[in-house]
C-alpha cells in the first residue's frame, strides 16, 4: 500500500520539475545574452526591436561573420507558451522555403527557457518605416513617385506569401512593420508563428496595429489564406489612400467595421485602383 501511494506522489514531483525547468528565465538573459556562445555559435551585437510578443537581436555568426537577426519569444502565459512551443515545431516547414522576397528560417533554440528563432537579416527599416517617411497614415495619399515605390514594395511581398500559400502555409499577420526593406528589396517576415498571434487575440493592443488590417474571422480562429489577402487589400488600400480604411476607440469597434462596414473610396484613386 505505501508503494501505490509513493508512485502518483513522485509522478506528480516530476511532472513539478519539468513545469519548473521550462519557464522562461529572462534574468539570466539579460545578464547572458551579450556574452559570446550565449546562443551557440553566435555574439548578439545590437537589439533590433522589441513587441508584445518577443525580443528581436542582430547577431554575428562567429564563425564567418555574417549577421542574423534572433528573436527571443517572450510569452509566460502557460497556454500560449505551450502553444507557442508546439508551433516551433512546424517552423521547420517554413524554413525549408527559399524565396528572395521571404525572410528565411535558418534555425531555432531554446535558451534559458526562452524559445528563439534565427532569421537571415533582413535590414531594419519596413515597410511601414518607409510610409511613414512619406507621410502614409496621416491621411496624405502618395505623390505619384511615392506610390511607385510603396506599389513596388508591395508587390514583392505578395510574391513571398504566394510562396507560402503555394506550400499550403498560413502567415496570419500581414502590416507594414513585417515587410523588411534591404538594397530594393522587400522581404515579408514574422511568418511561421501563427499560433502565437492566434492564441493571443484576446490581448492584443490597438498599439501594436493588428486589428487594422486583421480579417474578422480571425477573432473565431477560423482563418485561411484567404485571411492573408483580405490583410493585403487592408494593406494596400493604406498605401493607396494614406490611412487604413476603418479606425476607432477599441480593436472591437475596428473589427466591427470590417465586419459590417464598406471602405470609402477616395476620388483620387484611379479606376484600376478603384476596381482592384
Amino acid at each position: 500500500m505505501d508503494t501505490t501511494e509513493e508512485g502518483p506522489n513522485r509522478e506528480d514531483a516530476g511532472r513539478d520539475d519539468a513545469a519548473r525547468e521550462i519557464q522562461p528565465d529572462w534574468e539570466a538573459f539579460y545578464r547572458d545574452y551579450r556574452k559570446p556562445g550565449y546562443i551557440e555559435g553566435f555574439e548578439i551585437t545590437s537589439k533590433l526591436g522589441g513587441g508584445m510578443f518577443g525580443l528581436v537581436f542582430r547577431a554575428r555568426r562567429m564563425s564567418i561573420g555574417k549577421d542574423y537577426a534572433i528573436k527571443f519569444l517572450k510569452v509566460d502565459d502557460g497556454e500560449v507558451r505551450r502553444a507557442v512551443l508546439s508551433e516551433l515545431e512546424q517552423v521547420k516547414y517554413f524554413a525549408q522555403i527559399d524565396h528572395p522576397n521571404l525572410v528565411s528560417i535558418e534555425d531555432r533554440g531554446e535558451v534559458s527557457g526562452i524559445p528563439f528563432l534565427v532569421m537571415a537579416f533582413a535590414g531594419t527599416e519596413t515597410l511601414r518605416d518607409l510610409m511613414t517617411q512619406s507621410r502614409i497614415g496621416d491621411g496624405e495619399p502618395p505623390t505619384a513617385e511615392q506610390k511607385d515605390e510603396l506599389v513596388r514594395a508591395f508587390l514583392q511581398s505578395c510574391r513571398g506569401l504566394q510562396a507560402l500559400h503555394e506550400r499550403s502555409l498560413v502567415h496570419f499577420d500581414i502590416k507594414p512593420a513585417n515587410v523588411f526593406l534591404k538594397g530594393g528589396v522587400a522581404r515579408l517576415g514574422d511568418y511561421g508563428l501563427s499560433k502565437l498571434v492566434t492564441h493571443s487575440r484576446g490581448s492584443l493592443s490597438m498599439g501594436r496595429g493588428t486589428p487594422y488590417y486583421m480579417a474578422p474571422e480571425m477573432l473565431q480562429r477560423r482563418g485561411d489564406a484567404r485571411s492573408d489577402i483580405y490583410s493585403l487589400g487592408v494593406m494596400l488600400y493604406e498605401l493607396l489612400c494614406g490611412k487604413v480604411p476603418f479606425t476607432g476607440d477599441s480593436e472591437w469597434e475596428v473589427l466591427r467595421k470590417h465586419e459590417t462596414a464598406r471602405p470609402e473610396l477616395p476620388a483620387q484613386l484611379t479606376a484600376v485602383e478603384r476596381g482592384v
